[in-house]
């Protein structure tokens, strides 16, 4: 009799835990959807509160940003950002030449680089902040190259968001789809 009524409570506690981590799900999954963009070739997921938005850079092939950070002029101040740019010579050359006016710029302090990878592609990642106009943000680029272009991720927030939104850019690098 004991035996079933331990078992009986272990079901019971267990059963309860299950109900209570679904409401939990419910709950966050009925504010934010999943939306998808596709352009050049890349195809991302993202949730509903972020939005597509400006760039400030001329090579970028789509930008999205979290909905409360969007500036007056459109641009996120939490955001991802696509590049697509053109190179020659070495993928790995071309890359770090990007991240080699940052030693002698004391705006920009690089505080990580290596190999990574992106949809089985082989990837080159970097961190590091920025402080422009008293701003300081974090970064995170992952850099790959599809058809003799580079192509770039790059996730930028002010330090103090960076890592509560960083999971959103890696759930976009863990779904992408590169074609």
């Amino acid at each position: 009799m004991n035996d079933s009524l331990l078992k009986g409570s272990i079901v019971f506690l267990a059963l309860m835990i299950v109900f209570v981590s679904m409401a939990c799900v419910s709950a966050e999954s009925n504010d934010t959807s999943v939306l998808t963009l596709s352009k050049s070739g890349i195809t991302i997921k993202y949730p509903s509160n972020w939005g597509y938005s400006d760039s400030l850079s001329s090579y970028s092939i789509m930008a999205i940003s979290k909905a409360d950070s969007v500036d007056s002029f459109g641009v996120g101040q939490v955001n991802i950002n696509i590049e697509k740019k053109p190179f020659d010579g070495d993928f790995g050359t071309f890359v770090n030449s990007t991240y080699e006016p940052m030693k002698n710029n004391n705006n920009y302090d690089l505080v990580s680089s290596g190999p990574s990878m992106i949809a089985g592609h082989e990837a080159l990642e970097y961190i590091y902040t920025s402080n422009q106009n008293n701003v300081v943000k974090e970064h995170k680029a992952v850099w790959f190259e599809k058809g003799g272009q580079a192509y770039v991720l790059l996730y930028s927030a002010p330090v103090d968001k960076f890592d509560s939104n960083l999971y959103v850019f890696d759930y976009i690098l863990s779904d992408i789809q590169i074609t």
